[in-house]
């Protein structure tokens, strides 16, 4: 009996606590970001700028985050209202939608690839062009929604543009990249936008249904 009660205490708590991250995500992510910040600038830049430069892309992209979700915020609401032309709380990017796919993109694949390149550095080459096609992206879509300022933008440009570009030199100088504007590595980022862009065509097309099965 007291076994069964442990075992609903904790599956209640575990519960609530996948529930508070759900909804904090974004929040945690600013505490993340300033420890990695640190950590990186005290125990890896003195050792070494290119994993410096590399595994620093992970909490620049979570301020990225902070900028879309946060403050100014809004990046689902922008991309609903302006970009998918549906209800800006209600439309194809969903409260679930926004989470699983940072967590999965960011919170997992780019940390991981970033730890790999301690063993194999060729596997992060993909990470700065991904920040630049990223803030092209983001160009596109404010283009699209006819809103040029949209959540994210000033981070992407500003920010993970010139960070980019300096660890794309940084790896044309340890003399890993022969042709910087276009290789294998940015194929790859390109292939990760492309597929970003598809994951957002499921979502309208998940949308959609949501509506006929309302309207049935």
């Amino acid at each position: 009996m007291k076994n069964e009660k442990f075992e609903t205490l904790s599956f209640h708590s575990g519960q609530t606590f996948f529930t508070w991250i759900k909804e904090n995500w974004p929040k945690v992510g600013v505490i993340v970001s300033l420890f990695l910040t640190i950590y990186l600038v005290v125990i890896v830049l003195p050792k070494s700028t290119l994993y410096f430069a590399i595994l620093m892309c992970t909490p620049l992209y979570i301020l990225h985050e902070v900028d879309e979700y946060i403050f100014p915020g809004g990046f689902a609401q922008f991309m609903n209202k302006d970009i998918y032309k549906s209800d800006p709380e209600n439309g194809p990017v969903t409260f679930n939608a926004v989470f699983w796919i940072n967590v999965v993109a960011v919170w997992t694949a780019l940390p991981l690839f970033s730890l790999w390149s301690l063993y194999d550095i060729t596997q992060a080459i993909a990470i700065p062009y991904f920040f630049i096609f990223q803030a092209i992206l983001h160009l596109v879509l404010g283009i699209i929604g006819k809103r040029p300022l949209n959540p994210g933008m000033f981070t992407a440009w500003f920010i993970h543009v010139p960070w980019g570009i300096w660890t794309i030199s940084l790896f044309v100088k340890a003399g890993m990249i022969t042709h910087p504007y276009w290789n294998e590595a940015a194929k790859v980022a390109l292939l990760i936008i492309l597929a970003l862009g598809f994951a957002g065509f499921i979502l309208v097309l998940r949308y959609k249904r949501r509506l006929n099965r309302q309207h049935q």
